[in-house]
């Protein structure tokens, strides 16, 4: 199986989405349901139920991270700058430009990354694959709630309850918590949990797909642009060098790192803009391209790499 081969079904997943909304087979009513459950429930359960089994146990040394972590919020910060100065719309709007960064910086890790890493590397690389995924999501959704809830002047007690009043953070962090404190869950819960979570990526892809019938992508083409060269070449080019250069890691440790990093645009933070109600245009279209574009990127980098 080659990349194609994995980022193909993905594809054509958002397309069926796109295609079911466009023929009027499903209304804007049933997909805002579709939407509800799967945002509410299947997504929080998929992220709870990964986080309370993952392996957060790892030796790795604090470089491993910085070379990861640091390029991603550099791009974060200047995807955010570049929406905060310049865009037509969100210009000095906060929360868009967070979500705007979050586009241009989230990786589709799991589902992309990890099978791509393990079918070329094999599964040694499955600690380090964990120890990045584990904190990825909760740190930048975190991130992206704390920024745009500046936007709301109220008390900071307030600002903070509203932050993490949001499925996708609670699941990750509760998930953690059960995770370090060594709680193992009753095994119907887990497995209830398992199937929950199994249809979460297909649901969230196919409303992807079914949202751009309803937004005038065509209208935001260049910033759709600007997010997916930040999050396809600025950002594992970043990453290669800080790693190679400033950090030298080992080497089986730079390409999994550069391999996670320059994965497409995750699919989660289209539901972060959806529940913030604000840039869902741009991060469907930079999920959407970024997927596509990178059947093309992640092929150089793994030629490169080796």
């Amino acid at each position: 199986m080659n990349i194609a081969e994995i980022i193909s079904p993905l594809i054509f997943i958002a397309s069926l989405g796109y295609f079911c909304a466009k023929a009027k087979w499903l209304s804007k009513f049933q997909l805002d349901g579709i939407s509800k459950f799967t945002f509410n429930l299947c997504i929080p359960a998929f992220l709870f139920y990964s986080m309370a089994n993952a392996k957060l146990s790892q030796n790795l040394n604090f470089d491993f991270f910085l070379a990861f972590y640091l390029p991603v919020f550099i791009c974060y910060l200047l995807a955010g700058v570049i929406n905060y100065v310049f865009h037509p719309t969100y210009q000095r709007n906060l929360s868009a430009s967070a979500i705007f960064a979050l586009a241009s910086s989230y990786s589709n890790t799991v589902i992309i990354g990890l099978p791509i890493l393990v079918l070329m590397f094999g599964e040694q690389v499955m600690l380090l694959i964990f120890a990045i995924v584990t904190f990825h999501s909760a740190m930048l959704f975190t991130l992206t709630s704390v920024i745009g809830a500046k936007n709301n002047k109220q008390p900071w007690y307030i600002t903070l309850l509203k932050t993490f009043n949001n499925p996708l953070l609670i699941s990750i962090i509760s998930g953690a918590i059960i995770n370090l404190v060594g709680i193992n869950l009753p095994n119907v819960l887990n497995e209830s949990l398992r199937l929950l979570s199994k249809p979460a990526i297909t649901l969230a892809l196919f409303i992807l797909g079914a949202s751009l019938t309803f937004y005038p992508l065509k209208n935001d083409l260049k910033f759709v642009g600007i997010s997916t060269v930040i999050k396809l070449i600025l950002l594992p080019w970043l990453v290669y060098l800080f790693a190679s250069a400033l950090f030298q890691l080992p080497t089986i440790q730079l390409q999994v790192l550069v391999i996670l990093s320059a994965c497409p645009t995750g699919v989660n933070a289209y539901l972060v803009a959806k529940n913030a109600r604000t840039h869902e245009q741009n991060t469907a279209g930079t999920v959407i391209f970024s997927t596509i574009l990178a059947i093309v990127s992640m092929s150089f980098w793994l030629w490169w790499l080796n």
